[in-house]
């Protein structure tokens, strides 16, 4: 998959798809599994019908990046991903730490880890066989900001 690189209101980038049926195929069915299981746990066992839906919604919510496509952004106002119908974005003022590996593209407003690091930082997941472009756009992206 070849990534776009576009300008946007002046601002160049790079966008990418992360499909986790292609790439994950098993992650992904247990991922679905496993949310629709505990889904229907929470509206079986929760004494209020509102509350067990909410429970239900909040897990099917909280398992999605392992079930639903993923579009991910990175440009000159900060890096982005969209999964279902809201975008998660990070803008590089709040970037303190940025990292690319054969998982996606890591970056966290913390300087060091710490126990929050997992809820505020943000993956922007890459096929498991990138595009030599992909890459070199998205190093390129993160050392013009330094990163």
């Amino acid at each position: 998959m070849s990534p776009t690189v576009r300008s946007a209101e002046g601002a160049a980038g790079v966008e990418w798809r992360f499909e986790p049926w292609r790439e994950r195929p098993l992650r992904a069915a247990a991922a679905l599994i496993a949310a629709i299981a505990l889904g229907l746990l929470a509206l079986r066992t929760v004494p209020y019908p509102l509350a067990g839906w909410a429970l239900f919604v909040g897990v099917l919510a909280l398992l999605a990046p392992a079930y639903l496509p993923i579009a991910c952004r990175l440009d000159d106002q900060g890096v982005a991903r969209r999964i279902g119908w809201g975008w998660e974005r990070r803008g590089w003022e709040a970037v303190r730490r940025a990292r690319l590996d054969e998982q996606g593209v890591y970056v966290t407003p913390l300087r060091a880890g710490g126990p929050l690091e997992p809820f505020r930082g943000l993956m922007l997941p890459l096929p498991r066989r990138p595009d030599p472009e992909l890459l070199a756009a998205v190093r390129a992206g993160l050392h013009s900001h330094g990163h």
